[in-house]
């Protein structure tokens, strides 16, 4: 089996050096490992590889990664930060070794590309992301990359005489540099940075996702052999608190890039060196350790001793939104009971807030900004582990808004004001001329966004958005009836589904109005007990090529995952069920059971009685004579 790899020259782009890395694999159905990697690569001084997993990493998808290559003999304490991006290329595609613009729907289309280069669309399966790799993460990428039926198909050139084409694209930030080259005292220390109330107050000033700034918050150097009881101490001088007040939370960065306090440091963590717990840590800077430090006041507003955590408690943050003031900030915190409810804490709540004795107020939890605003209502008569909350979770609430009172605010809700900071935000950061496709690719671009109506409450809505997407054509062409129908009904009731979406031709205004419709199409036809994971798997993929392309689904996530807890509450009560009927049989069958017991004890009474009268005694010895 014969290898080729070639790596362009790193050029500097900013602070970043990059390298685009190619690795021709021939003989691919041939391997027989279950995976296979590159030859090495550098990048910036570091060194790194390709792997791949030629039939899948227990999926029925080719599965590729990027890896450190030499991750076995770097230094404890070792981090790695990059964004890189991974492609399979059709071979077949005659454009493929002229063009290298990659479609900016970032997606495989049978359609012309709409791409500024006179080509037609250049079939690349290309995907990219961004991760800090360290011991325990050398290796990350994409496990579902390409399906292994697309790959091995005849009629794409994924596989062109048994050669199959992997192109990497990596940059590494040149500010990590002083990891590797920093002096011998600085390797024996580390950086403790910790959270506490007071630096929560951040929120609604410098920013309002999420918990806090950790560049703002106090740091502590020490050395990485020492017991953390020891760090304990140090803290205990520096903000006034004894250590048996003290109780340290680890944060990780979630599967939806938000950054939350995940466990309470155990007791036996806590005897261990502080170079051992940045082992367990799932800190997104591995650099350092980053921790929120709990600290209960009595009436006397002294600190005291944490009250004890059991598995049945969750730690929950709550921020609060006046929509009349248009400010948002941190209120507090609490331990509630995973059984309890809302409705239990909600005096709690507004002598938090500093409301009037009885006041309404409306929850919602802070799910995720990125890349877009998510929070969900929660139902105050539900249980916090029925509306699958967590440690570390955000619960923001509001007054109830009054009936005919929300005009005279702007953002009379907390999704709408949180909505607006995100987009001033996104706007702050990017140029009018500036097109965001895909996830990390930009593209220059004049084109408006299309235009829709303020009045989103009548049936123009529909009318006018889909006027803006040429219907006419999409009813002439693939867009069936059905469909059509479907994305009438979505821009009546979600009109603002498509305002960050620009459409480059209408072959693609075709694409994803057929996939949005699709999704919906397809939530529509399954029950809560019938949907298997394989549907799950298909709409959620469908839901993030909607994502990827500028349309608004929220909505469409948001019920995505109620329809995943939805599925797992079904088949919970189907199994609770089954439970209880096999129950009820072995009820049935122990009452036939007691039934016989009865039986046989009444026959052996009546035995003893005919054995007593002929012995006198049934315990004594038989005597014939």
């Amino acid at each position: 089996m014969k290898n080729s790899a070639s790596a362009a020259a790193a050029q500097p782009d900013n602070d970043f050096l990059s390298t685009r890395f190619k690795w021709t694999i021939e003989s691919f159905s041939k391997l027989k490992s279950e995976k296979h990697y590159s030859d090495v690569f550098s990048v910036g001084g570091y060194r790194w590889r390709v792997l791949i997993f030629p039939n899948g990493n227990n999926v029925d998808h080719l599965s590729v990664y990027l890896d450190v290559a030499d991750s076995a003999f770097l230094p404890y304490g070792w981090s790695r930060y990059a964004k890189f991006s991974i492609a399979v290329i059709d071979q077949l595609d005659s454009n493929f070794n002229n063009c290298r613009v990659p479609c900016p729907c970032n997606v495989c289309l049978p359609y012309p590309c709409p791409c500024p280069c006179p080509c037609f669309l250049v079939l690349i399966i290309n995907k990219d992301t961004e991760h800090e790799f360290n011991k325990g993460e050398e290796d990350w990428g994409f496990t579902s990359f390409l399906p292994l039926s697309e790959l091995h198909a005849p009629g794409r050139g994924y596989l062109l005489n048994d050669a199959c084409l992997v192109e990497a694209d990596v940059a590494v930030h040149r500010v990590l540099d002083w990891r590797h080259d920093s002096k011998r005292e600085s390797s024996l220390c580390t950086t403790i940075k910790v959270a506490r109330d007071e630096d929560l107050n951040q929120i609604g000033k410098d920013f309002y996702f999420d918990l806090v700034d950790f560049d703002k918050v106090r740091s502590f150097l020490v050395q990485k052999k020492m017991p953390f009881r020891n760090f304990k101490e140090e803290v205990a001088k520096a903000f006034g608190i004894s250590a048996q007040c003290q109780r340290f939370w680890l944060w990780a960065k979630r599967q939806n890039n938000t950054y939350r306090p995940h466990r309470p440091l155990t007791h036996e963590e806590e005897m261990q060196a502080v170079e051992q717990l940045q082992e367990v840590s799932k800190n997104a800077n591995f650099a350092e350790l980053n921790l929120f430090l709990e600290v209960e006041l009595g009436q006397d507003l002294r600190p005291m001793p944490p009250p004890r955590k059991s598995k049945g408690d969750i730690l929950l943050f709550f921020k609060l939104y006046d929509p009349l003031e248009e400010e948002f900030r941190y209120v507090g915190r609490l331990l509630v009971k995973r059984s309890g409810k809302p409705l239990d804490i909600l005096t709690k709540l507004v002598k938090m807030a500093g409301f009037s004795s009885g006041e309404e107020i409306e929850l919602y939890e802070e799910i995720r900004f990125e890349p877009h605003v998510m929070c969900e209502h929660l139902d105050k008569r539900t249980t916090f582990c029925t509306s699958l909350l967590e440690d570390g979770d955000i619960v923001l609430f509001q007054k109830s808004p009054l009936v005919g009172n929300t005009e005279k605010c702007r953002y009379p809700d907390v999704t709408s004001f949180l909505e607006y900071v995100h987009n001033r935000q996104m706007c702050s950061t990017k140029s009018p001329t500036q097109l965001e496709v895909g996830d990390g690719n930009r593209l220059t671009n004049t084109r408006s966004s299309i235009p829709l109506p303020t009045d989103l409450s009548t049936s123009t809505v529909a009318t006018s958005v889909l006027t803006s997407l040429s219907l006419p054509f999409l009813k002439e062409n693939s867009l069936s009836a059905a469909h059509v129908k479907i994305v009438d009904e979505i821009f009546r009731k979600h009109g603002d589904v498509v305002e960050k979406v620009q459409v480059p031709d209408p072959a693609f205004k075709t694409f994803f109005l057929e996939r949005l419709s699709s999704a919906v199409e397809l939530f529509r036809s399954q029950t809560a007990t019938s949907i298997t994971a394989e549907v799950l798997e298909k709409l959620k993929n469908m839901i993030q090529s909607l994502a990827l392309q500028g349309v608004k689904v929220d909505w469409l996530e948001s019920f995505y995952e109620k329809v995943v807890a939805s599925n797992k509450y079904a088949l919970g009560l189907i199994h609770m069920k089954q439970l209880e009927e096999q129950i009820s049989t072995a009820v049935i069958l122990l009452q036939d059971l007691k039934d016989q017991l009865v039986e046989v004890k009444d026959q052996l009474d009546e035995v003893e009685k005919e054995i007593g009268n002929q012995t006198g005694d049934s315990a004594k010895i038989l005597d014939p004579l």
